[in-house]
């Protein structure tokens, strides 16, 4: 049986408030934001930090909590329901000029991107878009 994936994630606005940090793969064929499954014993922020370490050597600051999702959603042709704990967070912007890729993927990279370009192509989480561009 399946069970829900619980996922920690960060919503990261840059500085000039124009565009938020997500991943996407080589053709941005969607975008999410930055994060991943939160393993036994740790917080979300915690989840949220290793990840961002271990996939793109980014350090961060992860605050408050932004909001929780759920969703079910189709996944690589198997249906996935995803619990996301979501909190505000930022980086040193100066350190992602066009794009990092990630360390062990080279499909994914992490990049910019405007709320307008994020309407273009499926955000996951679902339904995040209206939330984080508030």
């Amino acid at each position: 049986m399946n069970r829900p994936i619980l996922r920690a994630e960060a919503i990261i606005l840059r500085k000039d408030g124009l565009a938020v940090l997500v991943q996407c793969d080589k053709e941005e064929s969607f975008y999410r934001f930055p994060g991943g499954s939160v393993e036994f014993g740790e917080t979300a922020v915690e989840a949220i930090k290793r990840e961002l370490i271990e996939e793109f050597d980014l350090q961060s600051d992860i605050s408050s909590l932004a909001c929780l999702n759920e969703s079910i959603v189709e996944y690589d042709g198997k249906m996935r329901h995803d619990c996301t704990i979501l909190h505000w967070g930022s980086i040193n912007d100066a350190l992602i000029q066009e794009a990092l890729n990630h360390s062990e993927r080279e499909e994914i990279k992490l990049t910019w991107r405007t709320f307008e370009q994020l309407k273009q192509k499926p955000l996951y989480p679902e339904g995040i878009l209206d939330f984080s561009s508030r």
